[in-house]
């Protein structure tokens, strides 16, 4: 909990209370807490587990469609340990909020920790999707023996603060990730390859367009940095 650096005015969304462990720590630290629950079950035991704790709303739906920046008035951060499947999805449905969290803090697979705070050379679509719209940093390593039952894979605890603005303007954040995603698809491929199959152009064409941008055709999608992505995308869409 300490890692959490929580303080009595937080006001926290926390992702898949499950049965309330961390609920309960969070309800004793901070100002107000709405846990989003999916289980219905869940849900139920919670009210019991949460009975003497009246700072705290659980709200059962889905945490992918629930609208996260309405379900608290004031300035909110977002925590949880949250499934491993969910990871790419809930990073980008969190950070596109109208009104992004000040902070965010999830427990996640620790080699998708490693992937998502990596430096250009080993990002994942999901490295990038984070980039555009802050700076994440691992915080902790938690192993597998610390949980039960104990899962297959050790976890990291990954804290995001959004910047104040996205690195592209918002209006442009659905076409360029429609753009950088079947470089993802291919990421072992180099950028030409991508590039041709995507537009119809040759080869040849295809490694131009890159030169002319000052990026290497020999180049692969996992190893360009955010400032490389955004000018590739600008220059393509002036074609």
């Amino acid at each position: 909990m300490e890692a959490l650096d929580l303080r009595p005015a937080d006001d926290v969304v926390e992702v898949g209370p499950g049965l309330g462990a961390l609920t309960v720590e969070l309800a004793r630290r901070v100002r107000a807490v709405v846990g989003v629950e999916i289980d219905p079950a869940c849900v139920r035991a919670l009210g019991l587990v949460l009975r003497d704790h009246p700072n705290v709303r659980i709200v059962e739906a889905n945490i992918l469609q629930a609208p996260v920046a309405d379900l608290l008035p004031a300035d909110y951060r977002v925590a949880g340990n949250i499934p491993y499947n969910l990871t790419g999805a809930l990073f980008s449905h969190v950070l596109e909020q109208p009104r992004p969290p000040q902070r965010i803090d999830l427990l996640v697979q620790h080699e998708v920790a490693e992937r998502i705070v990596a430096q250009p050379g080993g990002w994942s679509l999901a490295t990038l999707g984070v980039r555009v719209f802050g700076q994440p940093e691992l915080i902790l390593r938690v192993p597998r023996t610390a949980f039960l039952p104990e899962p297959r894979v050790d976890s990291a605890l990954v804290r995001i603060i959004p910047d104040a603005d996205p690195a592209l303007p918002k209006a442009d954040l659905p076409s360029f990730f429609r753009f950088v995603t079947p470089f993802f698809q291919a990421r072992r491929k180099q950028l030409p390859f991508v590039l041709s199959r995507k537009l119809g152009i040759s080869g040849v064409e295809a490694r131009a367009r890159l030169s002319v941008i000052d990026i290497d055709p020999a180049r692969r999608p996992e190893t360009l940095s955010l400032d490389e992505w955004r000018r590739f995308f600008e220059s393509e869409r002036g074609h």
